[in-house]
């Protein structure tokens, strides 16, 4: 089969997937049924590869979003929590260090494998930094790819399961907007800001710079709109269907232990930084949903729409996320070459 006409097939079933989730009332249904179906699709040998023009489309209208909907009150509560911010992320780090020793040898891999694929940042990034000391990229990828899923998984349900019935009401984010010239406007604004950033290197430039000069933008009384549900839904799908195509089937085949391994690796360290979160939440007096998702290990664009979903603080996750993800992608490289000095591992060695 082609590959348009089996992306056209794909993405056809991931976004009926989508609409199902959605409809049973799953936060961000529309992105993890599209993520399951794409990835189900790809591991039975129907693997498709998102357009990089709509996966960043998807981006520009998801951070255009999230910009429309932080206020000048969200922004002022990031003061309560300013120092909490890295300490969240070192400690994410922290843990996955403390795990690799531990996941290589339960997993069979490599050193620099097991290492690049639980240090909690960008996919793409630890994919491509990985390279450089000699990991399987495409190992990496997937095993991120899976703790992103994993996350995605469980966290917004597990939100959901223990909500009171008035709990998540709809958010500035997620209500339903018009097309308005206002909306146009913003969503320009949104597509040149993420042009720009990819061109200095913004770490996810293409929702980060656009929810920066958007919030910029309407706080300063230039721009008003709310986008509508359709294209809020649309690009979801298009996130899911680019996530779930992450998942390498030959690689999972291939390394069938690893796989395996990595799970309950992962899950154990969402229950860490869950509890955590659940601490800081209590001292810190924020609301919990909004300190689980921010301690969350999942994708910053996937925790930043569940906290949009479940009604919690869309801006102090998003700074939590980021955080975490410019820690990671600068700590990785350094941690792997004097991380691991006085352990018995031989950062050259495969396995």
């Amino acid at each position: 089969m082609r590959p348009l006409k089996k992306l056209f097939l794909v993405g056809a079933m991931a976004a009926v997937g989508g609409i199902i989730a959605n409809r049973i009332g799953l936060p961000v249904g529309f992105l993890i049924g599209a993520a399951v179906v794409t990835a189900v699709a790809g591991l039975n040998g129907m693997a498709v590869q998102l357009p990089p023009t709509l996966y960043r489309a998807a981006l520009v209208v998801v951070g255009t979003g999230v910009g429309l909907g932080i206020t000048t009150d969200i922004v002022a509560r990031l003061g309560s929590v300013f120092w909490q911010i890295p300490a969240a992320a070192l400690v994410s780090i922290a843990i996955s260090w403390a795990m690799t020793p531990l996941f290589c040898r339960l997993s069979g891999t490599s050193l620099a494998t097991a290492h690049f694929s639980l240090v909690p940042a960008g996919i793409a990034e630890m994919a491509e930094t990985s390279a450089r000391y000699g990991a399987d990229t495409g190992t990496v990828a997937t095993m991120h790819a899976l703790r992103v899923m994993l996350v995605v998984l469980v966290l917004p349900a597990a939100l959901t399961l223990h909500a009171e019935p008035q709990a998540y009401t709809a958010t500035a984010m997620l209500r339903s907007g018009a097309w308005t010239p206002g909306l146009a406007l913003a969503l320009a604004i949104g597509a040149v800001a993420g042009r720009l950033g990819s061109l200095v290197r913004i770490p996810n430039p293409y929702m980060l710079t656009p929810i920066l000069a958007v919030v910029t933008l309407s706080g300063a009384g230039f721009v008003a709109a709310a986008e509508p549900r359709f294209l809020s839904g649309a690009a979801q799908i298009l996130i899911g269907i680019n996530l779930g195509a992450r998942f390498d089937r030959s690689t999972i085949r291939r390394l069938p232990r690893a796989f395996a391994t990595a799970i309950p690796v992962m899950l154990l360290h969402l229950g860490l930084m869950s509890a955590l979160a659940a601490g800081m939440a209590y001292l810190a007096g924020i609301d919990l949903p909004t300190a689980l998702l921010g301690f969350a290990t999942g994708g910053t664009v996937e925790m930043v729409l569940t906290a949009g979903a479940v009604g919690a603080s869309v801006g102090i996750v998003t700074a939590f996320q980021v955080a975490r993800g410019v820690f990671g992608n600068a700590l990785a490289g350094l941690i792997y070459r004097y991380g691991y000095a006085r352990s018995d591992y031989r950062p050259t060695e495969r396995q």
